[in-house]
């Protein structure tokens, strides 16, 4: 702007101006060094302007007025200062003209420049709207040149040499259309660049990618600068072994990877060891869904588990998007529970015809299904979300990362992922609420109904809370606990259909004391508020579950485990043909992720469990593939044992047994004077393995034989070994219910 729109012009304007009608060695020459001068002036002094306007994530008041006086006196600077650098003229000015052209100038600048940023930082600066603040400030540019030139008069010095006269006017137009030229070959590499950027969007809108959502405490977004989320790829499409194995949030991969974002402490440090045995294995980088077990990698090999590729293809994805924001691993955030389709713009025109004609049958969730198929997109979309505070953000912005407000960006973050607005704007709206609510069940007795949907060839789906959907909907009972008489009045109910039950509570004078009249009318408030809830004839046929279950609840510390509350359950099997969503409230989902959910909560035990799963899954990736050590015997030992440094202490015996899940033990120097070699193998189980450790002891003595010095001897105090089991993740209310339901249907079978 400063070289272009303020310098060139001024040169360029001053071209018009003839001289005693254009007789030659009369017109205007320029002194070379204040031509030089005036070109850098407004390139200083408009830059400073510039930061004035962004000095703020916002654009304010004060940061525009004063923004635009730095750039109007720029302007009017330059043009006086190019104006004494006449060589054969002395101007003469009428301080009014000089008034009115820096009012002028000060004026378009704080208007055009006001808009042009706060377009800029609301992201809706479309090309119309930038074209229109540019001929804006054109306009007051040019403007104040002429209405500087009409009040300045010009003193003819003297006829001066031709060595003296300095740059014509034909000079100074040469160099300005040189100048014009070369600024426009830079807008154009920087549009290409742009467009290339676009075009890195586009394509990451046909891959696999992870996202990282985070919100300040007012409720904005965290963006670059660009204005689109920080991302990073994690391959180019998910490889299915067949039609049916579609990467959704049912899928094993993503339960495990959704359960690794709660767990980040147990991935970090084997990230380097991921990143390797990918970069030896020559990860995969393409795919084509459908096309059986032929997951090739870059160079075309068989890869033999893709699912093992594809976590650790997510976790060097996380490591490297948290690297990007600067934050550490463990602060990048939580996987939110859906994945986006995005590159669907395309589709939407097919997708809203096929929409129309199938307003009819919209209550059959088969086809709503198929309908959801068929506009899905090419690639998907993860998130990992998160709130921070007001100092947390800050240290983003510092980092160059700016915080928006979601109606402002959700265009143009729509068009980067090819989405519409539609979609994209209640996902945001969730995804805020998910990072700032805590969504477990308050401490106390509740109400569930424990629905189960069939699905074709695919298990089950069960009823779930639409805002929470790792909660069963419930209803709270006025009970803080439940004593053995309330147990004993629930058994007599045991399997009782609600209808049932709500008979026989509607009568509850007939039920024995008050205490129990008064237990009973809570229980029929209980179920008359819970089937308000669900809002359908099935649950009336659901059956109560006598046993109380015990299931998370909120703990009275933020960094206690959760605590329990219980649970007094209705179980029921819908018809296979229920619509997913039943109402605003409540809704089916899978039932693999809702069990994968109960595991998640924070500081719950199953975090260590998981981590030393994780550990025992990807340890040996930090390995050599051939490891061999030799005994003091001299023989090879086993490669699948690790064999440990002999220690020393000043005890003449000790023992040391280490747990394999410390990951600094095959490093570690303990004070004592015992050997061991530690073998860990996996369980074929999910769930725990079983820890083998074999330990040598020795013993050191000295030993005097007459008059020599001591000798050491070591004396064999044997071989100990020991097995154990490692811990299990222990079954949550949901499995108890899902055994109690799918077995029962079994029994009626």
């Amino acid at each position: 702007m400063g070289a272009v729109a303020i310098w060139s012009m001024h040169f360029i304007g001053n071209r018009a101006i003839n001289m005693d009608k254009g007789q030659g060695g009369l017109q205007i020459a320029y002194n070379p060094a204040f031509t030089a001068g005036s070109f850098f002036l407004p390139i200083c002094v408009v830059g400073i302007a510039f930061y004035l306007f962004t000095v703020s994530e916002n654009v304010s008041i004060w940061g525009t007025l004063l923004g635009g006086l730095t750039t109007g006196l720029a302007i009017c600077g330059m043009h006086y200062m190019g104006q004494g650098g006449i060589a054969n003229y002395t101007p003469t000015y009428d301080w009014r003209y000089i008034i009115g052209s820096a009012i002028t100038a000060v004026i378009a600048a704080t208007l055009a420049l006001g808009v042009f940023f706060h377009f800029k930082f609301t992201w809706t600066d479309t090309w119309w709207k930038r074209m229109s603040c540019a001929y804006l400030l054109a306009a007051g540019v040019s403007g104040m040149h002429w209405i500087a030139t009409v009040g300045t008069s010009y003193r003819f010095k003297s006829s001066l040499p031709a060595n003296e006269l300095g740059l014509s006017r034909e000079a100074t137009v040469i160099v300005t259309l040189c100048l014009a030229i070369g600024c426009c070959v830079t807008i154009i590499v920087f549009a290409a660049i742009g467009q290339r950027s676009r075009q890195r969007s586009a394509d990451r809108a046909q891959q696999v990618v992870l996202a990282c959502a985070i919100f300040d405490p007012d409720g904005r977004l965290m963006v670059t600068p660009e204005g689109v989320l920080p991302c990073r790829k994690i391959t180019n499409s998910y490889m299915e072994r067949s039609l049916d194995d579609v990467f959704s949030i049912e899928h094993p991969v993503f339960c495990w990877i959704f359960r690794a974002s709660r767990c980040w402490t147990g991935v970090t440090d084997l990230i380097p060891g991921m990143r390797n045995h990918l970069r030896t294995t020559k990860y995969v980088t393409n795919s084509c869904p459908g096309t059986g077990d032929k997951r090739k990698n870059s160079i075309g090999e068989e890869v033999e588990d893709y699912s093992q590729a594809f976590k650790e293809l997510f976790c060097v994805a996380a490591y490297d998007l948290a690297t990007t924001i600067q934050v550490p691993l463990e602060k990048l955030g939580v996987l939110y529970e859906d994945i986006m389709s995005t590159g669907t713009l395309k589709k939407h025109t097919r997708a809203n015809a096929f929409h129309h004609a199938s307003l009819v049958t919209r209550a059959i969730d088969i086809e709503k299904d198929t309908r959801e198929a068929i506009i899905s997109g090419k690639g998907q979309l993860l998130f990992v979300v998160r709130d921070t505070t007001k100092l947390g953000a800050d240290h983003l912005q510092a980092a160059g990362f700016r915080f928006a407000i979601v109606p402002n960006i959700i265009d143009h973050l729509a068009r980067s992922i090819q989405v519409t607005p539609a979609e994209l704007c209640p996902l945001l709206d969730s995804m805020r609420n998910y990072s700032t609510q805590n969504r477990i069940l308050e401490p106390g007795v509740h109400l569930a109904c424990f629905a189960l949907r069939p699905l074709f060839q695919r298990g089950f789906d069960v009823l779930v809370c639409c805002d929470a959907k790792n909660l069963l909907p419930t209803v709270s009972l006025p009970v803080a606990l439940l004593e053995r008489w309330h147990i004993d009045f629930i058994c007599r109910l045991d399997d009782w259909t609600v209808a049932a039950c709500l008979e026989l509570l509607r009568k509850g004078s007939e039920l024995g004391g008050s205490e129990e009249q008064e237990f009973a009318a809570q229980l029929y408030d209980g179920l008359i508020a819970l089937a308000q809830k669900i809002e359908n004839p099935f649950f009336l046929d659901a059956r109560l579950t006598a046993r109380p279950l015990r299931a998370p609840c909120r703990s009275a510390s933020s960094t206690a485990p959760p605590g329990q509350a219980m649970i007094i359950a209705f179980r029921v099997i819908t018809d296979v043909h229920q619509t997913r969503t039943l109402n605003q409230q409540v809704e089916f989902t899978s039932s693999r992720f809702l069990l994968c959910q109960q595991h998640v909560y924070p500081n719950a035990p199953d975090h260590a469990i998981f981590a030393r799963r994780i550990h025992r899954e990807f340890a040996l990736l930090n390995q050599p593939k051939e490891q061999s050590t030799t005994d003091s015997r001299g023989s090879m030992a086993n490669p699948g044992i690790n064999f440990f440094h002999r220690k020393q202490s000043a005890h003449n015996a000790a023992e040391w047994n280490t747990n394999y899940s410390k990951r600094d033990a095959p490093n570690s120097i303990r004070n004592d004077n015992s050997s061991e070699k530690s073998l860990v193998e996996a369980a074929g189980t999910p769930y725990g393995g079983i820890h083998v450790s074999n330990e040598i002891s020795v013993d050191f003595s000295e030993v005097r034989r007459d008059d020599r010095s001591p000798d050491i001897e070591m004396v064999n105090l044997g071989v100990h070994s020991e097995a154990s089991v490692a811990p299990l993740e222990l079954e949550s209310f949901v499995d108890e219910l899902m055994g109690l339901t799918i077995g029962e249907r079994r029994l009626q079978r």
